[in-house]
């Protein structure tokens, strides 16, 4: 019986917290409502308004909890709930499939950077041919190979 008494008195207290506007009627009282003042209240007779920027609804609009019949059942509730889940699930899946392929392009630059550094440095490359044979790149044949891997490069790494 006593914690039934405290918590009735709690939430009565904090009753005027939640109210949208406050003002003082005709006898000097001050009313706490989530609706505006009635037209006689004059402008100076209102102490509390909602902010403009605030995320309360105005009176007469419909808010996003609210549909045309009322408060949100729990089943349009949880339909909500499940939406933002898979959206929040989508956005981490496509930020992990961006990491991977930014840290495939690091991989596949670092890459080219040492098969350039080994054509410019005179390293001998080879290749192998249609037949499997191993042959060995001559001078025409490097430098074209390294304007291939800076024209890559650049396409690539940036």
């Amino acid at each position: 019986m006593k914690h039934a008494a405290i918590a009735l008195l709690s939430i009565c207290l904090a009753l005027p917290a939640y109210a949208q506007w406050s003002w003082r009627d005709a006898s000097g009282r001050v009313v706490y409502s989530d609706q505006p003042p009635p037209v006689g209240i004059k402008p100076d007779q209102v102490l509390r308004e909602p902010k403009p920027g605030s995320s309360l609804p105005s009176p007469g609009a419909s808010s996003s909890s609210e549909n045309k019949s009322g408060p949100k059942t729990i089943a349009e509730r949880e339909m909500e709930f499940r939406k933002r889940q898979q959206e929040r699930a989508d956005g981490e899946k496509k930020q992990q499939e961006e990491q991977t392929r930014s840290a495939q392009r690091a991989q596949e630059c670092d890459r080219m950077r040492g098969y350039l550094r080994a054509l410019e440095d005179g390293i001998r490359v080879s290749r192998t041919n249609a037949q499997g044979e191993r042959e060995y790149l001559d001078d025409a044949q490097r430098t074209a190979e390294t304007a291939r891997v800076r024209e890559s490069m650049g396409k690539s790494c940036g």
